[in-house]
């Protein structure tokens, strides 16, 4: 079982992995930030994409690339149409965020909008009912859209890193042969979260892999 975080694709490490073990099926299922390490050390998932921080106690922590954040902004907001944001822009937003602020990404922390989220959805709805700003993965403008949402890039945010985590007991050769997968195959896992490469053409990631 594999867990994965909004916005990650397993798909080009799982084909990989399926080539050496055909008989083998690579199932997966979606992890959020509050669980992501708890899933790895009870055993729920073998081995999960997941999104720093997260409390390593127990765990082999292998980064595989970052990812550039994006601004998430209300349709209707002064600066919804501009081609990027800086922080300085967004000074005094109230920041639609999950329960701990001290992962907030920007330099100085925002004021908290009071409402916190475990997920991209929630995050969208929020911010779609003008209650705030938030940051996302650029990932985020691939997979999710919502009608009532822009995404801004800000270039100036530390960008978010992705990893692969296993639990530090588990050891399988199963295990470790989609681990090298995964690390094979993290350029692509990148560019399937690049909006850039979606506008090559639909299938511009699936040949490149």
């Amino acid at each position: 079982m594999v867990g994965f975080r909004t916005g990650i694709a397993v798909t080009p490490a799982a084909r990989a992995f399926e080539d050496r073990h055909p008989d083998v099926v690579v199932d997966v299922q979606r992890i959020e930030g509050d669980d992501q390490a708890a899933m790895l050390l009870d055993g729920r998932i073998d081995v999960g994409y997941v999104r720093l921080p997260i409390d390593e106690a127990g765990l082999r922590v292998t980064p595989l690339y970052t990812e550039p954040r994006v601004a998430v902004l209300p349709a209707g907001h002064r600066f919804a149409g501009k081609e990027e944001v800086t922080e300085a822009d967004l000074a005094g937003e109230p920041l639609v965020w999950h329960g701990d602020p001290s992962t907030q990404p920007t330099k100085r922390p925002l004021r908290n909008a009071g409402y916190p989220v475990r997920g991209v959805d929630e995050t969208l709805e929020h911010v779609a009912a003008g209650r705030g700003i938030s940051f996302l993965a650029r990932s985020a403008s691939v997979f999710y859209s919502h009608p009532d949402v822009v995404y801004v890039p800000i270039p100036d945010l530390a960008p978010e890193q992705v990893c692969l985590a296993v639990a530090a007991s588990h050891t399988s050769p199963v295990v470790d042969d989609f681990v090298t997968a995964a690390q094979s195959t993290a350029e692509i896992t990148a560019e399937c979260g690049n909006y850039e490469m979606w506008q090559l053409g639909g299938d511009a990631v699936t040949r490149h892999a």
